[in-house]
């Protein structure tokens, strides 16, 4: 029985010095990351508390008995307590003074009144039992951290074992104390067993949950940074709008898609009028005030299935799946009118803007290349005929809108 009780109890050791590496190791690696600080002083005040019981069993040095025991209690408090940081609750700090001073005087009163080791064991095992139930229910209620899910429901099973575990010692506690059985050593215990077989694995399924819930955020976070950074390589910084280069693998895929099935295609070039001389005589600040209001009331009025992009100074592009240059034309023109109702405000002052549109609808046949540069006719005799005009291109003269 003696072989049997040290061995479960060497391999939990071994176990938690395993989590408390990973715990050390996780805190260097993610040190503003809430939660692994906790963890690991848990791990290593659990880890001191039981080496100092093994010590207690040897030597019965009641010091070594009360130090023990408080500092395992602690070290499943600061394991608590991490799980609310980490998922920034509120920590009740209370748990852990009032768990380990709880401890600490009925041990000392055990060793004084020459007490009962049941009852003690009892007493021990509630208070460690009733620790983790704070930290189920919030672990069964979280739901604002969707990517910690699947190691959330692993801590969560871990916890209930263990309290489970706990409490039931704690009943066969109580039960030897009320019934007078006569005292037992530990390891000819079935209690002390029971912990050390089922209850200290548990916990560190929990501990091992944790160091996972906060890989899976890591991760979750390093995904959505990698989709941040590859959304700016097709976005404008300055206007949000697409860039030239996702507008150009876009309209190879719509002319491909419009030669296949037949479907009209439209593109439109915008160009501000007089850009130059508002940014020579209000600054550049001033300019990039004014194309960001354009630009938002380009994507106020583009529609889903639209492509709209900066192409490069004050020139922006719209590309038009499905449809005609009769549809096209209604609604580019309403925009026109749009803007040049519409002045951009930049220090208390109000300035008006005006607009230039080039518009092409994709001919049977033709490839990206004609249609930019059809497009880009029909803008140029927008710009040649007075300007704030719509001009649809056409291999015949046309009038502007």
């Amino acid at each position: 029985m003696e072989q049997l009780y040290f061995s479960p109890m060497l391999l939990g050791i071994c176990l938690l010095v395993a989590i408390a590496l990973c715990a050390t190791a996780l805190f260097r690696t993610v040190p503003g990351e809430p939660g692994p600080g906790f963890w690991l002083a848990g791990c290593w005040s659990l880890i001191a508390g039981i080496v100092l019981f093994l010590i207690f069993v040897i030597t019965r040095n009641p010091v070594l008995n009360v130090l023990g025991n408080a500092l395992q209690l602690a070290g499943e408090a600061l394991f608590l307590l991490g799980i609310f940081r980490f998922f920034g609750r509120r920590v009740p700090w209370w748990t852990l003074p009032a768990s380990t001073g709880v401890m600490v005087l009925f041990n000392s009163w055990y060793w004084l009144a020459n007490g009962s080791s049941d009852l003690l064991m009892g007493v021990y095992s509630s208070i460690a039992g009733l620790l983790p139930l704070q930290a189920i229910m919030l672990l069964l209620h979280e739901s604002r951290d969707p990517a910690t899910r699947p190691a959330r429901l692993l801590v969560t099973v871990g916890l209930l074992i263990y309290s489970a575990v706990t409490l039931l010692r704690g009943i066969l506690g109580y039960r030897n104390w009320w019934l007078d059985a006569a005292y037992v050593q530990p390891y000819e215990s079935f209690s002390y067993l029971l912990s050390y077989n089922f209850a200290l694995p548990a916990l560190v399924l929990g501990f091992v949950g944790c160091c996972l819930m906060t890989t899976q955020r890591v991760l979750a976070r390093s995904q959505q940074l990698a989709a941040q950074l590859q959304e700016q390589t097709f976005r404008d910084p300055l206007t949000g709008a697409f860039n030239r280069r996702a507008f150009h693998r876009q309209l190879a895929d719509e002319v491909a898609r419009s030669e296949r099935y037949g479907r009209p295609l439209c593109l439109a070039i915008f160009d501000l009028d007089h850009f130059k001389q508002l940014n020579d005589q209000l600054g550049h600040q001033a300019g990039d005030h004014a194309l960001q209001h354009f630009a938002a009331l380009c994507q106020q009025q583009a529609r889903h299935s639209d492509l709209f992009a900066r192409f490069g100074g004050e020139e922006f592009v719209l590309l038009m799946p499905e449809t005609s240059a009769t549809q096209a034309s209604h609604s580019l023109e309403r925009l026109r009118q749009l803007v040049e109702a519409h002045p951009f405000q930049y220090r208390q002052q109000r300035y008006n803007l005006r607009v230039s549109i080039g518009l092409a609808q994709r001919q049977m046949s033709d490839n990206a290349d004609q249609l930019l540069r059809q497009a880009d006719l029909a803008l140029y005799q927008a710009k040649s005929q007075g300007r704030n005009q719509l001009q649809l291109w056409s291999a015949e003269p046309t009038v502007a809108y």
